[in-house]
């Protein structure tokens, strides 16, 4: 500011001095200082505007690099954006994998943990009623320990007196030799003889004891429950499950579906038919079969209402219809997801999809 005033200065002074000349006021002299006057001033001109220039052109050097380097900086965030963008969807992907072999895990360890508590109770039912037969042999066993007395008390009554009440008699005398019996005596003799089949009343008191003996035969049935020849025919439901469930997690997607599949058809009734449908969506929507998938998972929506896959089916039948680019349908299904179930987790990773639905 200071140099542009002193050039104002300069200039105003050399026209007034032009004035002067031109009036004829002033002398050769005064021309000549005003003619270097003059030739400062072009030069002091001259110098600013070369000092401009290479201003000018340092301030156009100093902007291209700030471009250039602004460029290069947005070029290279704008790469790493698009690289962690990518990446962050693979981790993604990554972990809802994870999180349905854990989910699978889970089940089939809750399957497991049910048949081990049904089980139990099937023990302790077992327990039990070999406890009641126990008891019941117990008290038949007492019931003939009591008969065996009694007949043991009749056949005491029944038997002839002891030897010890014949007389002495029957000792040999001093020559060695015993007397001839009297006749008496043969008497006395022989009519112990006549009740001599009484002692075999105790072979006849057996069968007595022996009519209550049958009751003891049923602890055999107890080791007698046989499976039928339906259930012999096919494994147990807990099994069959576990296999196609174990298939899926290692990606044997195929024998998974055949497993599930068999499930269904032949256990209709049990409570992990609704988790079976579920998986065998999830197994064809592994196999990238998006449309086989949207219809096992609306089987799942239909015929289950009430099962906690459902949230999951919605969910995965969107994105089923995503895969074929089938927007309409996939958003009618993740609206509905949202609306019924707001608060699962379903539900805000069917709002990450930025799904716009009428009236919210």
């Amino acid at each position: 500011m200071h140099e542009k005033g002193r050039m104002d200065w300069r200039l105003t002074t050399f026209f007034l001095m032009a004035v002067l000349v031109l009036a004829g006021c002033a002398s050769s002299s005064d021309l000549d200082a005003t003619r270097r006057e003059v030739d400062a001033l072009r030069q002091q001109v001259a110098g600013l505007a070369k000092a401009n220039e290479g201003a000018r052109a340092f301030t156009e050097e100093r902007l291209s690099k700030l471009e250039g380097d602004l460029r290069n900086r947005f070029e290279t965030s704008v790469k790493e954006s698009e690289g962690s963008r990518t990446e962050l969807s693979t981790r993604l992907e990554e972990m809802q994998t994870e999180t349905r072999l854990v989910q699978g895990k889970l089940e089939e360890n809750a399957f497991a943990l049910s048949n081990v508590n049904s089980r139990v109770d099937d023990v302790g039912q077992q327990v039990r009623q070999n406890t009641g037969r126990l008891d019941g042999v117990d008290q038949q066993v007492r019931m003939m320990d009591q008969q065996v007395k009694a007949l043991s008390q009749q056949v005491r009554a029944l038997s002839p007196a002891p030897p010890a009440a014949q007389p002495p008699a029957q000792e040999p005398s001093s020559g060695g030799q015993a007397p001839p019996p009297s006749t008496a005596q043969l008497s006395a003799v022989q009519t112990p003889v006549v009740p001599a089949p009484v002692p075999a009343a105790p072979p006849t008191g057996p069968p007595a004891a022996s009519q209550p003996a049958p009751p003891p035969s049923p602890p055999p049935a107890v080791a007698s429950p046989t499976p039928r020849p339906a259930q012999q025919a096919l494994l147990p439901p807990e099994d069959v499950y576990r296999s196609a469930l174990n298939d899926y997690t290692k990606g044997n997607y195929d024998l998974a579906i055949a497993g599930f599949r068999t499930y269904i058809q032949n256990y209709p009734k049990t409570s992990l038919v609704p988790n079976a449908q579920y998986w065998l969506g999830e197994s064809y929507y592994s196999q990238k079969n998006y449309a086989q998938a949207a219809e096992e998972f609306d089987i799942v929506i239909r015929d289950y209402p009430d099962s906690p896959k459902v949230p999951s089916a919605l969910f995965k039948q969107g994105d089923a219809y995503l895969q074929m680019n089938d927007t309409k349908r996939a958003t009618t299904v993740l609206c509905d997801l949202m609306t019924k179930y707001p608060k699962t987790r379903e539900a805000r990773l069917a709002r990450e999809r930025n799904i716009r639905c009428s009236g919210r």
